[in-house]
């Protein structure tokens, strides 16, 4: 299963791997925040999407929870990256639409998509913004997403059985910088 890739033992319970699973609904608070108070509502929807779909891929664990946390975190980068841009539509229900269906065909192309989009959105952010309201959130990500990379399965801050998992850092990091971002979005209004 490739929530073993994020160290945390799995448990016999609801809650598979307890601090991601719980860790990951910080997605799911900020993306309300994010919909209720910025003029960004697609990103607070795809947040709120990606901590659902990374809920299930940490805790419950079905069948297609793999899929969802997939495609619902590429999901957010794509909308993301298209905010305030003129194919910013494309990116919000068709986006979330064609990357399930990429995904759901070629399952093994969500890490390098999801790298690339990635790639993407910060060029994009950067190109239209280098104030510290782009920056910041963008420094934040790189650095959880570091410290996350450390803590996998293998890595030098992996303890599965402790109560503090790099992971779960990056759910809370990730959630953070891109509310921090959504909040402070000064772009044109999106269409």
């Amino acid at each position: 299963m490739g929530a073993l890739r994020d160290c945390e033992a799995v448990v016999d319970s609801f809650l598979g791997q307890p601090v991601n699973s719980l860790t990951a609904l910080a997605f799911v608070a900020a993306g309300v925040m994010v919909l209720i108070r910025s003029r960004l509502p697609w990103a607070g929807v795809a947040m709120i999407a990606t901590g659902v779909g990374s809920f299930l891929f940490h805790g419950p664990m079905p069948s297609y929870s793999e899929w969802a946390h997939d495609t619902t975190l590429a999901w957010l980068l794509l909308v993301v990256a298209g905010s305030g841009r003129s194919w910013a539509r494309w990116a919000q229900l068709p986006g979330l639409a064609a990357l399930g269906l990429v995904f759901a065909v070629w399952p093994d192309s969500a890490d390098p998509l999801s790298i690339g989009l990635t790639i993407v959105a910060v060029v994009l952010l950067l190109r239209g913004d280098r104030s510290m309201s782009v920056i910041g959130p963008i420094v934040l990500l790189a650095t959880v997403g570091v410290i996350g990379r450390l803590g996998a399965s293998g890595g030098i801050l992996c303890n599965p059985g402790s109560p503090w998992q790099a992971h779960g850092l990056w759910h809370l990091g990730a959630a953070a910088a891109v509310t921090w971002w959504a909040l402070a979005w000064e772009g044109p209004l999106p269409s």
